[in-house]
């Protein structure tokens, strides 16, 4: 890419992103095909039980909490999105959704809140994150669990940069009639990704976090244990994959 395509995403984005437009190009990609697997990992590694109170942030249109309130836990999920939130009260009647921004989650309180698939980092700012996270921990019972499933600025300057010297990074990926335009500021710890197909192109950004970076700020929001492995199965720390971070309140 060109040094004009390094075009910031403008803070906002997410008012249009999350559109039917970018449920199809997931689809596209494959990213909801380890669903059911997920569940499972997800069940196994926490040790869910029936009846226990879980907060999905950012729900989207519930793709987990819609399966995990069907078999028998209570479940809320929020998500920003006007659409998501339509398509997940349409898709899962059994869950409790609500339009809302994940700093201003409902009071619970939860035994656990899950934050999946890359989605923190949204925020206009570390400080908007921070203010998240402790609003997240407000609302879990003593000893709750926060899980965050999630891509660190270590996995990406593994797969991305190829120098340290680099300040700006970028990565062009066909799919197809699917081109994914990404360019990444390791000043900043920002990513630029845009998504392009006939009829449909959409950008959004995420700030990526080290992994002591995310410890800190856990423990600044009032965690008192952090532990982070490599998958939803408890496998090692991999730079290579994504990281999964459970928080004890």
């Amino acid at each position: 890419m060109s040094a004009a395509a390094h075009q910031p995403v403008p803070d906002g984005w997410v008012d249009n992103f999350f559109d039917s437009g970018f449920e199809a190009t997931s689809r596209l990609l494959g990213k909801y095909d380890s669903t059911e697997q997920e569940l499972a990992d997800l069940t196994e590694l926490l040790g869910l039980r029936p009846g226990q109170r879980i907060l999905d942030v950012p729900c989207g249109f519930g793709r987990h909490s819609g399966p995990l309130s069907r078999r028998g836990f209570s479940v809320a999920g929020i998500d920003i999105s006007p659409h998501q939130i339509a398509e997940a009260r349409r898709r899962w009647p059994s869950a409790t959704f609500h339009l809302q921004d994940m700093r201003n989650p409902p009071p619970g309180p939860f035994d656990f809140v899950l934050n999946l698939w890359t989605s923190f980092g949204y925020l206009s700012t570390p400080e908007d994150d921070l203010a998240a996270l402790i609003a997240w921990q407000s609302v879990l019972v003593p000893g709750g669990r926060l899980l965050m499933e999630l891509s660190t600025l270590e996995q990406a300057m593994r797969q991305i940069r190829t120098t340290e010297a680099e300040a700006i990074s970028t990565k062009r990926v066909r799919h197809g009639d699917l081109q994914e335009d990404s360019w990444f500021d390791w000043t900043s710890q920002l990513a630029h990704v845009r998504y392009s197909r006939p009829g449909w192109s959409r950008g959004c950004r995420t700030r990526m976090y080290s992994r002591s970076q995310l410890r800190s700020a856990l423990l600044a929001a009032g965690f008192n244990d952090v532990r982070m492995m490599g998958d939803l199965r408890g496998g090692p720390v991999d730079d290579d994959h994504r990281t999964v971070v459970i928080a004890s309140n």
